[in-house]
């Protein structure tokens, strides 16, 4: 018997192949979970080289490999910034898995990490990074808490901040501000949902072996005009643990939140960072 059988959970930006999301949602249906994953659908030429090798479609891939598991899975494209398609999501997730219990919001974005200062960035840059990384997940904890309270037996709902939402990053564009506003947004909602007993929480990994993180590494690296893998090996010598962690690492915080294990726990933000913010 998995921790999560019967459960249904929501997983969003899960269409990487080298993702937190991706490892999120196979974690979950690892112990017992039904999901639906979700993500923007991408053009084939903007896969990464690994993706492309792989044959890799994104959401649908990570929902095969979860019924692999013997678990049901749901793959829908779903831009989080828009609050009709997150309804639509959880519409569609509750007519065709029955329920919903979790929700681990994870769609992010990083446009300029790593390169620009404040006074450098384009006005558009700024918005888009705001609305996927906190609007995206003001969208979907509104729209999957009404379901919660309405079915009346509780649930769970994890927000992924950032090491960057927790210290402040040199030209990390809106990546930080938005991250921060992540944890102050779960400690409110902790607060609201609380006589519900619906838990929120929020894990703020640090560096992790991600395409995403590869991004900032390489953008670091053209500002710096140095090679992308000395930021990369550099970036791990700070790290009091000595290397970035594998995405598996941050799934594994977030399914312990969302079991049974972790129902005193709530309005908390857990860094998975190998030591390097301790607060």
């Amino acid at each position: 018997m998995g921790q999560l059988d019967g459960k249904v959970a929501i997983v969003t930006g899960a269409g990487r192949l080298r993702g937190i999301g991706r490892a999120i949602a196979l974690r979950l249906a690892q112990v017992g979970a039904d999901v639906a994953v979700t993500a923007v659908a991408r053009p084939q030429e903007r896969f990464p080289e690994a993706e492309r090798q792989a044959g890799w479609r994104g959401a649908e891939s990570v929902a095969e490999e979860i019924r692999a598991l013997g678990r049901r899975a749901l793959a829908l494209d779903v831009d989080v910034t828009d609050g009709a398609q997150v309804r639509a999501m959880v519409d569609k997730t509750l007519e065709e898995l029955g329920r919903i219990d979790i929700l681990a919001n994870n769609a992010g974005l990083a446009l300029v990490a790593g390169k620009k200062a404040l006074w450098e960035l384009e006005d558009d840059e700024w918005s888009r990074e705001v609305d996927v990384n906190l609007n995206g997940v003001y969208h979907c904890c509104k729209a999957v808490a009404e379901v919660l309270i309405r079915q009346g037996e509780g649930g769970k709902i994890v927000n992924l901040s950032s090491m960057a939402g927790r210290l402040g990053q040199a030209r990390y564009g809106a990546y930080t501000p938005s991250k921060f506003g992540v944890v102050g947004l779960t400690q409110m909602l902790a607060l609201e949902l609380a006589p519900y007993k619906v838990n929120v929480n929020c894990v703020a990994p640090g560096s992790t072996d991600t395409d995403m993180m590869d991004g900032t590494f390489r953008r670091t690296g053209e500002r710096m005009g140095i090679p992308f893998e000395m930021v990369k090996q550099g970036v791990s010598r700070f790290i009091p643990l000595g290397r970035q962690a594998d995405p598996s690492e941050i799934a594994a915080v977030v399914a312990f939140l969302v079991s049974p294990r972790a129902d005193y726990i709530t309005g908390q933000c857990i860094n998975v960072d190998g030591g390097v913010a301790m607060l």
